[in-house]
């Protein structure tokens, strides 16, 4: 029994509330996630790694999606707007071609839902990437009048559709709860699982969040919004 005691005690879990360097027999979060050995240790920290890349991973998808969202909402607005309604004589050929005109006739009577398909398959195609295809597109949209590049004149809102709130629901509680498992593993004091957590929120940040720093709305230089006022409500506990 002796022996039988000092074994299970051997392979019990270190767990500190204060800073330590521990390798064997460290547990985290619960008694299944045992690191025995180094080579679970070390899988341990690339594990925590990569955790928090996909947290900041989840965090631009979301603004993503909210962008692909916002902008097929903005082309429905459009759409149906008195300006440049479909079917309006009154519109010049200069404004609206064609190949717009049939495209505005779908976007007008286009469902939440699909909309709601086509903005989350454009935010996982990720080809909104890299900067230069953006710019690139922009310019391509502008010559060919593309009814995405108009702006309605005047303020007006946009409402999420149902099964674009549930997705960004769903989006947020991901991140919400990763964020929560973050601060958990923090609290273990382990340097190493810190170290690696902090390293992971370095190369997640330096991957997904290569954004203008300034957005202009205006001539005037006080009328701008700056990157870090846009993520404001987008802090979770631990990002």
């Amino acid at each position: 029994m002796g022996s039988q005691n000092s074994t299970s005690q051997a392979h019990s879990c270190k767990i500190s509330m204060l800073w330590n360097w521990y390798t064997i027999d460290t547990c985290f979060i619960a008694k299944s996630w045992h690191n025995n050995t180094r080579g679970k240790f070390a899988g341990s920290c690339i594990g925590c790694f990569g955790l928090v890349v996909v947290a900041q991973w989840l965090n631009k998808i979301a603004r993503q999606f909210d962008i692909e969202i916002g902008r097929r909402e903005k082309a429905k607005y459009y759409a149906k707007s008195s300006n440049c309604f479909v079917g309006n004589e009154d519109a010049s050929e200069d404004d609206i071609t064609e190949s717009s005109r049939q495209e505005l006739e779908k976007l007008a009577n286009e469902s939440g839902t699909k909309s709601t398909l086509i903005a989350l398959k454009r935010t996982l195609s990720h080809g909104w990437y890299f900067q230069l295809l953006r710019v690139k597109l922009m310019r391509r949209q502008i010559q060919s009048k593309d009814p995405f590049s108009y702006s309605p004149t005047g303020p007006y809102e946009i409402y999420p559709s149902l099964p674009t709130h549930i997705l960004r629901v769903s989006i947020f509680v991901l991140q919400w709860g990763l964020s929560y498992i973050i601060m958990l593993l923090f609290m273990y004091y382990n340097g190493y699982i810190i170290i690696s957590c902090i390293i992971g929120a370095l190369v997640g940040r330096f991957l997904f969040n290569y954004e203008p720093l300034v957005v202009s709305n205006g001539n005037s230089t006080s009328d701008f919004e700056v990157a870090h006022d846009r993520e404001t409500n987008d802090r979770k506990c631990c990002m």
